[in-house]
């Protein structure tokens, strides 16, 4: 390579030019042309990385350019409208001072669109949550011994609201089996209850106090008769009229927990601002709920229903669990993560990973891979019918990982495990 100085031209200009882009400087514009601004970030980087800081783009410092800016213990990040080093601070949970101090020589007064800076990362250990359909639950549970080294808390779907405020089992509820395994394995058991979707009973519940009271009652006997470690409450689709009184219920029912040492843990529908693109997101008020409940876990999934596409895309997912950690503690949050798919035909059938895989071997068909949305093909069955699958596997389940990491959150919840990629656990472990 020839030796780099202020006023020179060429394609080897605008390559250290773009080097010193992707290592957070700002040369302006990628034009070939060494002029001054090109002569003040290549000072910049050397100064940082300890070189003689003379503005000469010599074998040494060239050789320090073509290096990966990425250090241990960081992430890449590009720098976009309206960001800032205080902003990003808070977003990912780390100190102004550590942003600073991974990013030498970046002016955090002098930011701009399509720069590129490093966040540091910080320990914690994640939790991992599996939720548990009682439709499913042999093949759920099987993955679960089978990884009992990675779950840190089994929540099984057992329990359904009534209007009455009572507490009905769903088939195959309370199994003794998977009770015994989570405490000998030292594993937390905080099971479901649901309200299969229906904003009726629970709207009928919370709004009288004395059916509201009945119902905080059964859950703490339940919870206190079966030895569980808390209660998880996923009460869907609520009628946005019922925004204030579901807060309500829930700090009254922690209250009420909370003398017997256990947890309340809320489920909540995936949103990106306050109010959600449906009612029941907007019902959820994350700020109010993630002051009272010990635990929230956000339903990152099902972002395509009526239409083909993807399950959970990592740039809706990011978005979703950006905006709750403006006002839910991260220390509390947990991902809801999938790990299955859907067929849609002449409508959406919910199939899983194997499912996924032996349609494609049957149909002879290739799967597109797609770290951020999902993998994905298109068949037509024997009857002619179109059809378009969208799932998760593993590669595309790391992605979705990377962003819980980053943001640096509690931990996932799984739904759900069985019939999955196996590999998913192994990108667990790994992370």
């Amino acid at each position: 390579m020839r030796i780099l100085k202020q006023g020179m031209r060429g394609s080897d200009v605008a390559e250290v030019q773009t080097r010193l882009k992707i290592w957070g400087y700002n040369p302006g514009p990628v034009d070939g042309i060494f002029g001054g601004m090109t002569l003040n970030a290549v000072i910049q980087f050397q100064t940082a990385r300890g070189l003689k800081p003379d503005g000469i783009v010599g074998p040494i410092t060239y050789n320090e350019l073509q290096k990966s800016p990425s250090s241990p213990g960081t992430i890449p990040y590009v720098i976009k409208s309206g960001d800032t080093f205080y902003s990003l601070a808070q977003t990912y949970g780390i100190s102004l001072a550590s942003l600073i101090a991974a990013n030498p020589g970046v002016d955090p007064n002098k930011l701009y669109i399509g720069q590129q800076i490093r966040i540091p990362q910080t320990a914690r250990k994640r939790s991992v949550a599996g939720w548990i359909p009682y439709w499913l639950q042999d093949e759920a549970f099987a993955v679960i011994q089978k990884n009992s080294d990675l779950f840190t808390t089994i929540s099984p779907f057992w329990y359904e609201l009534t209007a009455e405020g009572d507490l009905t089992v769903f088939p195959n509820g309370e199994d003794p089996k998977i009770i015994s395994f989570a405490k000998n394995h030292g594993i937390e058991f905080i099971p479901l209850i649901a309200n299969s979707y229906n904003s009726q009973p629970v709207s009928t519940v919370l709004n009288d106090p004395a059916l509201r009271q009945k119902h905080i009652r059964n859950i703490v006997n339940k919870v206190s008769q079966m030895g569980y470690d808390g209660i998880e409450i996923d009460y869907e689709n609520l009628l946005v009229t019922d925004k204030e009184v579901f807060v309500l219920f829930l700090r009254e029912l922690k209250a009420a927990l909370s003398g017997i040492n256990k947890k309340v843990v809320a489920t909540l529908m995936a949103k990106t601002a306050p109010t959600g693109t449906t009612s029941g997101a907007t019902a959820h008020d994350y700020y109010g709920i993630g002051q009272v409940v010990d635990i929230v876990r956000i339903m990152t999934y099902d972002y395509s229903w009526e239409t083909p596409g993807p399950i959970a895309p990592a740039d809706w997912v990011k978005q979703v669990l950006t905006y709750a950690v403006t006002v839910i503690p991260r220390e509390k949050l947990e991902a809801g993560l999938p790990t299955y798919g859907y067929d849609w035909g002449t409508g959406r059938t919910g199939i899983s990973y194997q499912d996924a895989i032996n349609i494609a071997k049957t149909y002879n068909v290739q799967i597109i891979e797609d770290r951020q949305n999902g993998p994905h093909y298109k068949y037509t069955d024997n009857n002619g019918t179109p059809h378009e699958v969208w799932f998760i596997n593993a590669r595309n389940f790391k992605t979705l990982l990377e962003i819980v990491n980053q943001l640096n959150l509690r931990g996932i919840s799984l739904w759900h495990p069985g019939n999955d990629d196996p590999a998913i656990y192994d990108v667990i472990r790994n992370s």
